[in-house]
């Protein structure tokens, strides 16, 4: 009679051979997935252009010292952000003659968005211009028509001022 230590020592050694003769493989497949995480924090950037061929600079124009507020042209703002952002405008001090020492008062220079609301004076301090969307239909511009008023006896010289575009992501004014 076959004892039963030796039908132990018999199943063991069947699957030993069994085990390694076939071993245990992982299923293989042409597909393997792995999960990639980024973070997109949100960005606040802007272009401008001036009139139909996007100058980087205003040229110069004869604005006629009549107290007449005159369209000096056209500057458009181009949000390259990813959020809604305002745009805010402000520019720095009066106007200053190149050649003399004889300036213009920077309440003299307006601005308006067409469509949106009448004509604002630019100041020293920034004042809102509007609200940008990159995900509304649009190309994303807002345009600021700017007009120039000169006073009557106003001498001829060529005046400037900067103007500061800023683009902020809440609610508040910039600084």
């Amino acid at each position: 009679m076959i004892s039963l230590k030796k039908i132990l020592i018999t199943l063991l050694t069947g699957l030993i051979l069994i085990l390694g003769v076939f071993p245990a493989c992982a299923v293989s497949s042409p597909v393997s997935t792995q999960t990639v995480t980024i973070r997109v924090p949100k960005t606040n950037a802007i272009s401008t252009g001036y009139g139909t061929s996007g100058d980087s600079q205003m040229e110069a124009m004869d604005v006629s010292p009549d107290n007449t507020e005159t369209p000096i042209g056209n500057l458009y703002v181009q949000s390259c952000s990813n959020s809604n952002t305002q745009l805010w405008v402000r520019a720095s001090g009066d106007f200053r003659g190149t050649k003399t020492t004889n300036s213009l008062e920077l309440s003299n220079l307006k601005f308006a968005v067409p469509g949106a609301n009448g004509k604002t004076n630019f100041s020293n301090g920034y004042v809102k211009a509007g609200d940008q969307n990159p995900h509304a239909d649009g190309d994303g511009k807002i345009s600021l028509d700017l007009y120039m008023s000169v006073p009557y006896g106003t001498a001829p010289d060529t005046y400037t001022a900067t103007v500061y575009l800023t683009s902020v992501l809440d609610a508040t004014a910039p600084a």
